[in-house]
């Protein structure tokens, strides 16, 4: 047994390095300024790419933030609907005609706008994001919203969102020392006196939530009978698909549309990756790191090639065929993929965590995007490995010498 593992080791050490010795290894260390420049050109490219894939990646995670915490099987909106934050209203009639189906467990309907938020220490205004609601029903399933919702019956009572912008203030602190912060909103005395985790979109760089009553006295042109999102929690073994589907058929007014939870969360994914630049700009990013990368690898390994040509050419001239030495330039590439690619993913994760800590922004180091920027390295290597042979095949060893 042992000998028979002996065996396969010599063989494989046979076919990877001929020789006798990692003669790969052995060209590439040979110049070591040369082999640091390509170690870094790949370590940046990794980095890069694994970066912008993590980026957007937190960015869509980040816009459908405040969709995900909301309660509910079915999303109801108006078919001028963009985006969450812009969105037209429609009759809160529908939503009424949609909860009698034996289906629906409970409903809730969100007022959606922006106004005026003072900060509390240098009594700037600036715009915030808010959702308004009915106290009484429950259109979110964040614990620190639902248990506070009950403060919003009194007037002007508002729940903040500690991760919005700094510029409304420090107010998840000041609330953690005075237990509530009184501020204004569209100049109106307000005070906060809860506090919540939901974090800022493309559309807004706050969030706050008060009753819905208090919206529609700030709010100029809100109007009692409208509503910006209609929110339908099913009963228990209800398929969402299928009551979408019936919903569709009994709205036939066509001043609503009906989505389900997961249908409604990638609307909002499709419209910031296709009707923005967001998509494109990310996507041409990692295509100018790709070929960063590439092209750096193709002159190391092209420099490599030129400079060992007389011996290339005597090991051909006593027989060495033109797949040996492809294979061993393409060595090479792997060895430059592996050794640009470790410390390209660790330099990745230190952005990332720069970028949760300064930016708030949810970035992940996702195993899918570390084994498709592998993949796009390695593809790379090789392909820069496989041009930069060209030379070394087309050579003829009577012409080099």
């Amino acid at each position: 047994m042992m000998r028979a593992a002996r065996r396969v080791g010599v063989l494989l050490r046979e076919r990877f390095f001929p020789l006798g010795i990692p003669l790969a290894w052995r060209q590439l260390v040979a110049e070591k300024k040369r082999f640091a420049a390509a170690v870094a050109g790949i370590t940046f490219a990794v980095t890069m790419m694994l970066y912008q894939m993590g980026l957007e990646s937190a960015l869509f995670d980040q816009v459908v933030a405040p969709l995900l915490q909301m309660n509910g099987d079915i999303v109801l909106i108006s078919p001028q609907y963009e985006y969450f934050g812009i969105s037209r209203e429609f009759p809160q009639t529908r939503l009424t005609q949609a909860s009698s189906l034996p289906e629906v467990f409970d409903t809730a309907a969100l007022l959606q706008g922006t106004l005026p938020f003072k900060n509390p220490q240098t009594g700037r205004d600036r715009d915030i994001f808010v959702m308004a609601f009915n106290p009484s029903d429950y259109p979110f399933t964040n614990p620190d919203i639902v248990n506070h919702q009950a403060l919003l019956k009194r007037d002007r009572m508002v729940l903040f969102d500690t991760l919005s912008r700094a510029d409304y203030g420090p107010i998840g602190e000041l609330f953690a020392q005075k237990g509530e912060v009184t501020t204004e909103i569209a100049g109106k005395s307000a005070k906060v006196v809860g506090v919540f985790e939901m974090g800022p979109t493309f559309a807004a760089d706050g969030n706050l939530l008060m009753g819905r009553d208090a919206f529609l006295a700030l709010w100029p042109s809100a109007r009692e009978n409208q509503i910006s999102i209609g929110l339908l929690q099913l009963k228990p073994g209800a398929d969402p698909n299928a009551v979408a589907q019936k919903l569709r058929t009994k709205l036939t007014a066509g001043d609503v549309d009906v989505y389900t939870r997961d249908e409604f969360i990638q609307k909002e994914k499709t419209y910031w990756s296709q009707r923005t630049p967001i998509g494109f700009v990310i996507g041409a990013s990692l295509l100018v790191s790709l070929i960063v990368g590439a092209v750096i690898v193709y002159q190391i390994l092209y420099t490599d090639v030129t400079d060992h040509l007389h011996e290339y050419a005597t090991l051909k001239s006593i027989g060495f065929t033109d797949g040996f030495f492809v294979k061993l330039v393409l060595q090479e590439s792997l060895i430059l993929s592996i050794l640009g690619f470790v410390p390209g993913t660790g330099l990745a994760a230190l952005l990332y965590w720069l970028t949760q800590t300064l930016g708030h922004m949810p970035t992940k180091l996702y195993a899918i995007n570390v084994l498709g920027v592998f993949g796009l390295s390695l593809m790379m290597c090789l392909l820069a490995g496989g041009l930069a042979t060209r030379k070394l095949r087309q050579a003829n060893p009577a012409d080099i010498f």
